[in-house]
């Protein structure tokens, strides 16, 4: 198997680096291949040209694509998973990560008519100076996740993982404390990245919508509902169609039926609130949740919400 890295830092004399240089190790000790990208490296460039902004705005599926993101993209296609190595800068990749995207995910390969292959696994190593419970309180880890999760590698990866090192500043005593631990943890990354196991059921950043509601119903296909979990506890927003805005929020149990009160504003600008259980069951590769729902003022429905 062959893991394709994109790595990203400035600086050599970085904990980054050496998490990279730890996962690699892991690869190479668990008998699996690996190609590397380091985008300072090799000084790949960032910016888009108009050319290549005309092409994706207009959707053309023409053959002028430029070297450097061909070599990119064959590198995509020749490996089985994808893993992304960074440090977080004002709550988002490197300029250089971004621009890597901005130019290798061109239109006709990584969206429109698709020549990009299924990647089996995309894992971010990200480093953040900031600790993580800061970065949950202030929600700024599920914006790190919702980007690289819910754009970059939607529906082009099959299993997905964002590994954080935080609390990683020069100025803090948990870099120091830490460091041994950490390049453990990347080592182990590397080292598993193959490996087979029983995948733990999650909903934490995953995407559904509408394929069949109730009269009663106001969630349509038009409806997108973005799902996290943390333990037991699941919450969602969505919106879209008659929903200007709702918020769900409840829990999973053993057999990951959801059970949650939910609330919206319509595009009547009435709030409408309610209960549902919600029972999964896979479909054609996609799960779906079949739920049992019922107003405050008593009626009932029933509809099913498939992930996208």
């Amino acid at each position: 198997m062959k893991a394709f890295i994109v790595y990203c830092h400035p600086s050599g004399d970085s904990l980054t680096r050496n998490l990279k240089d730890e996962f690699v190790k892991g690869i190479v000790d668990s008998g699996n291949e690996y190609v590397l990208s380091d985008l300072y490296e090799m000084d790949f460039k960032a910016d888009m040209t108009e050319e290549e902004y005309l092409r994706d705005a207009y959707y053309r599926s023409t053959p002028e694509v430029a070297a450097d993101v061909l070599a990119e993209q064959e590198k995509v296609n020749s490996s089985d998973a994808i893993v992304f190595i960074y440090p977080v800068f004002w709550t988002e990749a490197p300029a250089k990560l971004v621009g890597w995207f901005d130019r290798v995910w061109s239109y006709g390969f990584a969206y429109g008519n698709k020549t990009m292959k299924m990647l089996e696994k995309g894992v971010i190593l990200c480093s953040a100076g900031n600790p993580a419970d800061k970065l949950e309180k202030l929600g700024l880890l599920r914006s790190m996740k919702k980007v690289m999760f819910g754009d970059r590698l939607f529906n082009r990866v099959k299993q997905k993982e964002f590994v954080l090192f935080a609390g990683t500043s020069r100025e803090k005593e948990s870099r120091k404390g830490n460091w041994d631990d950490n390049l453990r943890k990347a080592y182990e990354k590397g080292k598993t990245l193959f490996l087979r196991s029983e995948e733990v059921f999650s909903l934490d950043d995953r995407y559904f919508t509408s394929v069949s509601n109730s009269d009663d119903g106001e969630v349509s296909d038009q409806t997108v509902f973005s799902y996290h979990q943390k333990g037991n506890v699941i919450w969602a927003e969505y919106s879209g169609g008659r929903i200007i805005k709702g918020f769900l929020l409840g829990t999973i149990d053993e057999n990951n039926n959801l059970h949650f009160d939910y609330r919206h504003i319509n595009t009547d600008g009435e709030s409408k609130s309610g209960s549902c259980n919600s029972e999964p069951r896979p479909v054609n590769g996609k799960l779906r949740f079949y739920e049992k729902w019922k107003w405050a003022d008593g009626r009932e429905g029933s509809s099913v919400i498939e992930e996208l």
